[in-house]
C-alpha cells in the first residue's frame, strides 16, 4: 500500500478516479486537488435542465465493477430513467457530488485519510522516489504517486480575442448573459459541434435568430442510444483477437480500419448506407438523421463504445506519430459520430430551422468588427455579416502540461516542453526513472485521442490503479 496518492483535478474524472482508489485499497492518504466543489466539473457544471449529458446513462458510470450504478441512482431518486436515456447534466454533477460525500465515509470507516484541498495544484517535481507538488497559495505537499485528471481548456479562436471583455462577445459556456439579449436578437455562434449545439438551444429558447458557421459546416449526427439491444448480437468483439488488432506495425493501419468499416457495414440491417445521410445541406442532413433515428436504423451507434475502447487499445500501441497520422485522417469523418447528439437535441434543432430561427453556413471568419452597439463578421469569402451578439463554442484543448527540469508545469503553456504519455499512461518527467505520475482522461488526449466520456474515462482509471496496486509500499 502507497502511503499517499494525489489526484489533481476532481470533475468526473477525478471523482471516479478517488472513488476507485478507495475501493482498491491502494493508498493510506488521497489528497484531491480541487478549487471548486468536487464532481462540479465544466462539462457537467451547467443547472438548465434543457442541457442534456450527450452520452446515455448507462454508458456513465464512475465505478468500474457496476457499469449500472449510474442508473441505478436514478432510479433511487425515484426518477423512472431508461438506461438508454440522456438525462440532464445537472444530475451526473449531482451524481458525482453524492458518490464523494459516500466514498468519504467509506475510506473513514477503511481507515484512509481522504482530503480536499481548495487549491489549484501549478507543479509536480520529482523528489527522490515521490514528488512535490506546488499550489497556486505557494503551498507544498508530498505524494508518492499522482493522478492527473485536469479538464479541458475553452478555446478562443483568434478572430474574437480582442473583444473578450466586451458584453456582446461571450464563451458558449457563460451564455447565462444571454437573457441580456432582445427577444428578436440575431446571434452568430462560432463553431457547430456539441457546445454549439447546447448553446443554440439556450439561445432558441430566448427567442433569439442563430446564425450557426464553422469551416465545416456540419452538425453533430443523432443517436438514440449507445449500446445495442440485448437481443441483438451485433458486436466488435470478433476484431479483438485479429492481428492488426495487435500489432504495433504502422503498415497494418489500413488493415485494421478496413476490419472495423467491414464490421459496421455487417452490423444487422440495414446497410450502412442506409444507416447514414450524405445530404449537403445541413439541415436536411439533421431532419434526415432524425428520422433515420427514430425508426432504429442507426445501428451504427450500438458500436460506438466497442469502437471507442477497440480503437483506444490499438493506438495506445502506436508511436505517436503514427497514431496523430491515423486520427488526422479519420477524425474528420468519424468525430461527428463518436461526438454524436440525442435526438431530443436535434429535434429542437431542427424546430428553429424550420421557424426560420437557424441557420447553419459551412464558413471561416476573418476579422471581428464593432459598428455601433452590433458587430461585423467578415468572412473570407469577403461577405460580411450584421450580429448583435457572438457566442463562440469553438472546442476545447487538453488541459497544459509541460517539463522544465525535472519538473511538471501545469496550466503554463508557454514554458517548458510539450509532456510525453506513455501507452500505459504514465507521465515522463524528463528523468531517468520509473515515473508513478499518471495522466487520465483529457490529460492522456495526447496519447489517447478518443476520450469521449465517462465510458472511455474508467477504463484508463481501472488500468493505473492495477499499476499502483503493483508498486511496493
Amino acid at each position: 500500500m502507497l502511503r499517499n496518492v494525489a489526484v489533481v483535478g476532481a470533475g468526473a474524472t477525478g471523482t471516479s478516479a478517488v472513488v476507485n482508489l478507495v475501493r482498491s485499497g491502494v493508498a493510506q492518504r488521497i489528497d484531491v486537488f480541487q478549487p471548486g466543489a468536487i464532481g462540479h466539473g465544466d462539462a457537467f457544471s451547467s443547472t438548465d435542465p434543457a442541457l442534456l449529458c450527450n452520452t446515455s446513462a448507462d454508458s456513465m458510470s464512475l465505478i468500474t465493477e457496476c457499469p449500472d450504478d449510474f442508473v441505478d441512482y436514478l432510479h433511487g431518486l425515484g426518477m423512472p430513467v431508461a438506461p438508454s436515456d440522456c438525462v440532464p447534466r445537472y444530475l451526473f454533477a449531482q451524481y458525482c457530488r453524492d458518490r464523494y460525500l459516500g466514498i468519504r465515509s467509506e475510506a473513514s470507516a477503511l481507515g484512509v485519510r481522504l482530503r480536499h484541498h481548495r487549491d489549484k495544484v501549478v507543479s509536480v517535481a520529482g523528489a527522490g522516489p515521490g514528488y512535490t507538488l506546488r499550489t497556486e497559495s505557494g503551498a507544498e505537499w508530498p505524494a508518492d504517486a499522482v493522478m492527473l485528471c485536469m479538464g479541458v481548456d475553452a478555446w478562443t479562436p483568434p478572430v474574437v480575442r480582442p473583444f473578450r471583455c466586451y458584453s456582446g462577445v461571450v464563451p458558449a459556456s457563460a451564455l447565462g448573459s444571454a437573457a441580456a439579449l432582445s427577444r428578436d436578437a440575431c446571434v452568430l455562434v462560432l463553431g457547430s459541434r456539441l457546445s454549439a449545439v447546447d448553446a443554440v438551444i439556450m439561445l432558441g429558447r430566448s427567442g433569439c435568430r442563430v446564425q450557426v458557421a464553422s469551416p465545416s459546416g456540419t452538425l453533430p449526427s443523432v443517436r438514440t442510444r449507445m449500446y445495442p439491444d440485448p437481443s441483438d448480437c451485433g458486436s466488435l468483439a470478433a476484431l479483438a483477437g485479429h492481428p492488426w488488432v495487435e500489432t504495433t506495425d504502422a503498415a497494418q493501419a489500413d488493415r485494421f480500419v478496413a476490419g472495423l468499416v467491414r464490421c459496421l457495414a455487417g452490423h444487422g440491417r440495414p446497410h450502412l448506407r442506409d444507416q447514414l445521410s450524405l445530404a449537403d445541406d445541413p439541415v436536411e442532413r439533421l431532419r434526415a438523421e432524425i428520422t433515420i433515428a427514430e425508426e432504429g436504423h442507426n445501428l451504427w451507434q450500438e458500436l460506438t463504445v466497442e469502437f471507442i475502447a477497440l480503437t483506444n487499445e490499438w493506438l495506445r500501441r502506436q508511436p505517436p506519430a503514427v497514431w496523430q497520422d491515423f486520427w488526422a485522417i479519420v477524425e474528420g469523418v468519424l468525430d461527428r459520430y463518436i461526438s454524436a447528439m440525442p435526438v431530443d437535441n436535434a429535434k429542437k434543432l431542427l424546430s428553429l430551422a424550420d421557424a426560420g430561427r437557424l441557420e447553419v453556413r459551412g464558413r471561416r471568419p476573418s476579422e471581428l468588427t464593432r459598428r455601433g452597439d452590433r458587430w461585423a463578421m467578415k468572412w473570407q469569402d469577403g461577405s460580411c455579416d450584421h450580429f448583435d451578439a457572438v457566442v463562440y463554442a469553438t472546442g476545447y484543448r487538453p488541459p497544459s502540461m509541460r517539463c522544465s527540469g525535472g519538473r511538471l508545469l501545469l496550466g503554463e503553456r508557454r514554458r517548458g516542453t510539450p509532456t510525453a504519455v506513455s501507452a500505459d499512461l504514465r507521465v515522463d518527467l524528463g528523468r531517468d526513472a520509473d515515473e508513478r505520475v499518471f495522466a487520465v482522461g483529457q490529460c492522456s488526449a495526447t496519447r489517447v485521442p478518443l476520450v469521449h466520456g465517462v465510458v472511455a474515462v474508467v477504463p484508463q482509471i481501472s488500468r493505473v490503479v492495477r499499476q499502483l496496486r503493483a508498486f511496493p509500499a
